[in-house]
């Protein structure tokens, strides 16, 4: 019984230890589709396999932002402009987005997707703002 709730006190206490994280994305370009968050949390998943995902309609302004709550800890943070709803971000032959992206810390690849360290942020204990600015590659 005490460790049960020992859990629950704990699960209690790591909720309460979630941080405030505002991702603004801005450049919407277009009134089209939906706006896809994925979140990451290691080097291992960046672009594969996100921590958390959130999706958002685009209501017609050049701007959009997502509300969070995450655990303090290191993050990486993409979002892309699904245009036609679809859930996949459209590529050409060899891998180049073809809907508007972007990555926090407005970090570029070369040759290739930016890479995770450059992507990636610190979230501890007090809100963070993240700007995203979404470009066209195609």
């Amino acid at each position: 019984m005490r460790f049960a709730i020992a859990l629950v006190v704990l699960a209690t206490t790591q909720a309460l230890a979630d941080t405030a994280v505002t991702v603004d994305v801005a450049g919407v370009s277009r009134d089209e589709g939906q706006m896809v968050l994925t979140v990451y949390d290691s080097k291992k998943n960046w672009l594969k396999r996100g921590h958390v995902q959130a999706k958002m309609p685009v209501d017609g302004s050049d701007a959009v932002s997502f509300s969070l709550a995450l655990p303090p800890g290191e993050y990486a943070f993409h979002v892309y402009q699904d245009l036609d709803s679809n859930d996949e971000m459209k590529t050409n032959f060899i891998g180049i987005p073809k809907e508007p992206t972007g990555v926090s810390n407005d970090a570029k690849g070369k040759f290739g997707p930016p890479k995770y360290k450059d992507a990636m942020l610190v979230v501890g204990d007090e809100p963070v703002t993240v700007p995203i600015n979404l470009t066209e590659i195609d």
